[in-house]
């Protein structure tokens, strides 16, 4: 085993314990499972998930210092992702009401889906200049580095992804129950305020 079992077992809590604390990735495919579903909210997941497996790989690679210390850009970066979360935040509190059976359902495209999933997830603060603090901590200079770093980067998907998974999951198993009229005006203003509030305190938000 490239880890150590000690190691191993408290790198798995500790990561536990950091995906399942609501951030913004978490807000938006809470968000996205109650307004379209499980099944877009996972297509919302694919998208996170493709993006922490990129910043997994940068890690492991050992670009995070290099880019960490890039400063004003990393700022920038974070600054995009609010201003993202805060427009679909108020696109969502303006979404239209669908009125009964006679007007179709809106078509949810699961490209654009993905794409939201990846943005957000991508220019998510704790990222890039986290995962250099974090992983450090579990790696043995008894042995090389680079097999650990992987094996512990393959854990953090998974860990990660089997978390925002179940909190999209369960958002969309509520869908059915938000389709009325009123249930919908709701749904839109609650979600709208969740994605707005998680864009204002991604902006405010200070490492």
């Amino acid at each position: 085993m490239p880890v150590q079992p000690d190691l191993l077992v408290g790198f798995m809590a500790a990561t536990f314990i950091l995906c399942i604390i609501p951030g913004p990735v978490v807000t938006f495919l809470v968000a996205t499972g109650i307004r379209h579903g499980p099944l877009a909210a996972l297509i919302a997941l694919a998208g996170t998930t493709t993006a922490l497996s990129t910043h997994m790989a940068l890690t492991v690679l050992g670009l995070a210092p290099l880019l960490s210390a890039m400063g004003p850009w990393s700022e920038a970066l974070k600054l995009i992702g609010a201003a993202y979360l805060v427009w679909l935040g108020i696109a969502s509190w303006r979404a239209p009401i669908e009125r009964g059976d006679t007007t179709p359902p809106l078509p949810v495209q699961h490209g654009a889906l993905y794409r939201r999933g990846f943005i957000i997830s991508v220019t998510n603060p704790k990222t890039l200049a986290f995962y250099a603090a974090f992983f450090p901590q579990f790696i043995s200079s008894a042995s090389a580095p680079t097999p650990q770093l992987v094996t512990l980067a393959i854990l953090f998907i998974v860990i990660s992804t089997l978390s925002d998974g179940a909190y999209a999951v369960a958002a969309g198993r509520l869908a059915p129950y938000l389709k009325g009229e009123r249930a919908q005006r709701i749904r839109n203003r609650v979600t709208g305020a969740l994605l707005t509030s998680a864009g204002i305190g991604l902006a405010l938000l200070r490492r």
